[in-house]
């Protein structure tokens, strides 16, 4: 039991460390966001008129956490199918 309790905790970590790494690597969303893409869905979720500097700066953040997580579940995902790959070998 310990031992299961011991690898759920040691992925859970690898988890929000792989995402520590690909959110630093990732940078600023304003830098490899297009602006013109924030501004339509700006458009799309507060309405014409309604986008300000404020929300551009929640929108920018929600779409970098929904960029992070996407891309470290789809590195944690192919990197725990090779060590289980390696394991069988």
């Amino acid at each position: 039991m310990t031992r299961t309790l011991a690898r759920k905790i040691a992925k859970v970590a690898f988890y929000i460390l792989l995402s520590l790494v690909v959110g630093r690597t990732l940078g600023n969303p304003e830098t490899w966001m297009n602006h013109e893409l924030a501004s339509r869905i700006g458009h799309m979720l507060y309405g014409p008129g309604e986008v300000g500097a404020d929300n551009f700066y929640d929108l920018y953040f929600y779409i970098s956490v929904i960029v992070v997580f996407s891309i470290t579940t789809v590195i944690y995902l192919i990197t725990m199918k090779l060590i289980r790959k390696i394991r069988s070998k």
